[in-house]
Formats: structure tokens, C-alpha cells, sequence
């Protein structure tokens, strides 16, 4: 019996892992007061105040579980018309950030992306990216993990540098999202994702298992939005 007290603490251990992974976090926006923030890549706005910065990443790659070997945090806040987004991209070392420029949807070197399932549905998810270079992607997801990077909305992002690594700065109009009408407070699925070039690292903000069969539905939520009505889609 005294053998098997490694492996029984080691189940326990993985269990009680993988049920932390799985666990749904939340993020809860606020409606700006004031003056929308400008897309440049500064984050120094009074506009961006208003809401907390929240972080507590998780490594999907090399190894799952991890703690990553940089920080990294963001904020969302939104108004009538569209969500404004920041992601503060932190190194511990400024010689690791790999700035490579390349073609839209095509990635390079390190980048961020922010995705959300607007209808929340755990099926289909509106995914926007930006590269340390300012090269942009974005791409939509159906049936939960099948995506697709033909889809090019109208959005707009600004990168800029930081005395602790980089910043991405987003706006994305409602129109080019696609929800449902019959809430006045909206919740959706959320995810915000880092890739670091130098080690090959993947991290998230809502840990899904590498083993998972479900991405989109594995999602962590965003609430707060509301009195917000779908709008024509404008290509």
C-alpha cells in the first residue's frame, strides 16, 4: 500500500490540475465614459483608467500547465458603437521581442490575438491578432474549431513600444461582430492568446487542455456589455 501513495497523490495532483484548467473565468468590462481612446499605441488615455488590468496567463505550449515565462495582461472597454482593447505585452528581457513583418493573416514572429464567441454559443468565435510588427490577423471560427482566416473585417490597431516590452491597442466595431438581439445585457465568450517566438511559447488567458475536443466552448466569459444592438455588417 505504501507503493501505491506516490500514484495515488500524483492522480490527485493532475486531477486537481486539470479541473483548474477547466474552470471559467470571467472578465467584466465597463462602458467608457468620456472620450474614446485614441488608436496609437500609447494606452495613456484617461479612458483606459476606468478599467483593471487582469492577467494570470496559462502555457498551452511546451508545457502545458506552466507558468509563462513572461507576463502579460489586457483590459476591455466599449461604448455605443465599438470595443477598445489593450494588451500589455511584458519581457523580462527586450532582446527576446521578435519583430518580423510579413502579410495580413500571416504571422511572424511574436504576436497577440484576442478572440470572441459574440453569439455565445461555445461554437462559432471572431478572432483579432496583431503581430510585435503591427502585422494584422484575423479570422473567424465555426463548429467550435474550425477556422477560417479568409474573413477580413474592418477593424483597427496600433502596436507601440513600452519600457517593459510592447502594447496592442484595438478598436472593433460592433458591426463587424456578430450577437444576438434579445439581451440587454450581452454575455460572450472571450479568449486572449500570446505567442513568443524565441522558445516557441503559447499562452492563454483562459486555459483550455491540450487534449480538449472543444476550443471555442472552452472559452472563459465576458460580461458587462449591454444596450448594445447588432448593426449591419459593413465589408
Amino acid at each position: 500500500m505504501v507503493q501505491l501513495k506516490p500514484i495515488i497523490l500524483w492522480l490527485l495532483l493532475m486531477t486537481a490540475l486539470h479541473g483548474f484548467a477547466q474552470e471559467k473565468r470571467t472578465y467584466t468590462t465597463k462602458k467608457l465614459t468620456g472620450d474614446a481612446p485614441a488608436i496609437d499605441g500609447r494606452i495613456n488615455e484617461e479612458a483606459w483608467a476606468q478599467v483593471e488590468w487582469i492577467g494570470d496567463f496559462t502555457q498551452k505550449d511546451p508545457y502545458e500547465f506552466a507558468n509563462p515565462t513572461q507576463n502579460t495582461t489586457f483590459k476591455i472597454i466599449y461604448d455605443d458603437n465599438n470595443v477598445y482593447v489593450a494588451i500589455m505585452v511584458n519581457y523580462n528581457d527586450l532582446s527576446l521581442i521578435e519583430r518580423r513583418l510579413g502579410r495580413r493573416d500571416s504571422f511572424q514572429g511574436d504576436w497577440v490575438a484576442i478572440a470572441f464567441d459574440s453569439y455565445n454559443d461555445g461554437l462559432t468565435g471572431f478572432s483579432f491578432g496583431v503581430s510585435a510588427a503591427g502585422v494584422k490577423n484575423d479570422l473567424i471560427v465555426t463548429n467550435d474549431v474550425n477556422s477560417d482566416d479568409t474573413w477580413d473585417p474592418v477593424w483597427f490597431v496600433k502596436v507601440g513600444s513600452v519600457d517593459s516590452g510592447w502594447v496592442a491597442e484595438m478598436k472593433i466595431p460592433f458591426n463587424q461582430l456578430r450577437f444576438s438581439n434579445t439581451d440587454n445585457e450581452l454575455v460572450w465568450g472571450l479568449e486572449v492568446m500570446r505567442q513568443l517566438f524565441h522558445n516557441d511559447e503559447f499562452m492563454v488567458w483562459q486555459m483550455v487542455p491540450n487534449e480538449s475536443s472543444s476550443w471555442v466552448g472552452m472559452w472563459g466569459k465576458l460580461q458587462g456589455i449591454s444596450n448594445i444592438r447588432p448593426r449591419k455588417e459593413v465589408e
